[in-house]
C-alpha cells in the first residue's frame, strides 16, 4: 500500500477504523491480528490509537482527498475479507465509511473485489510459506 503520502493524523485515523474493523464481528481472527499488526508497522505507528478514536462516532474528516479516501476503503474491506469471512457487522461499518465518502456503488464493489483478491493473494501468500518452510 502506499502510505506515505498520508498525514499523520490520517494514520492514526486508519489505524483506529482498521481496529474498529477487526473487532466489529467481536472475534478477533488470527489473520486480522496479523493484519493489524504489519498495518501498524507500515504506518510507522509504534502504538495503538486511542481508544475513542476506535470506538466513538466514525469520524473521516482527515481523508479530504479522493486518494486517502479510497486506500482508507480498500484497507478496511481488505481486513474485512482477510480471514475469508465478511461478517455483516464489518460490512457495516464499510458501508457506513463509503458513505460517508460518497463513494457510489460501482466503485464500492470495485473496491470489494479488489480487497477480497488481496486477501486470498495473502492467504495463498502464507499457505506457501507454510508448506516450504
Amino acid at each position: 500500500m502506499f502510505f506515505h503520502k498520508l498525514s499523520q493524523v490520517q494514520k492514526v485515523r486508519l489505524l483506529a477504523l482498521a481496529k474498529r474493523m477487526m473487532i466489529a464481528d467481536a472475534k478477533v481472527r488470527v489473520e486480522e491480528d496479523a493484519m493489524y499488526g504489519v498495518l501498524r508497522t507500515e504506518l510507522g505507528l509504534g502504538s495503538d490509537p486511542p481508544t475513542q478514536d476506535v470506538f466513538g462516532e466514525i469520524d473521516v474528516s482527515p481523508f479530504d482527498d479522493t486518494y486517502s479516501r479510497l486506500l482508507v476503503l480498500l484497507t478496511l474491506a481488505t481486513m474485512a475479507h482477510i480471514d475469508n469471512n465478511l461478517h455483516q457487522s464489518e460490512s457495516d461499518v464499510l458501508r457506513e465509511v463509503a458513505a460517508r465518502f460518497g463513494v457510489d456503488d460501482a466503485t464500492y464493489a470495485r473496491i470489494m473485489g479488489l480487497a477480497e483478491r488481496q486477501g486470498d493473494l495473502v492467504r495463498d501468500f502464507e499457505d506457501f510459506f507454510e508448506q516450504n518452510i
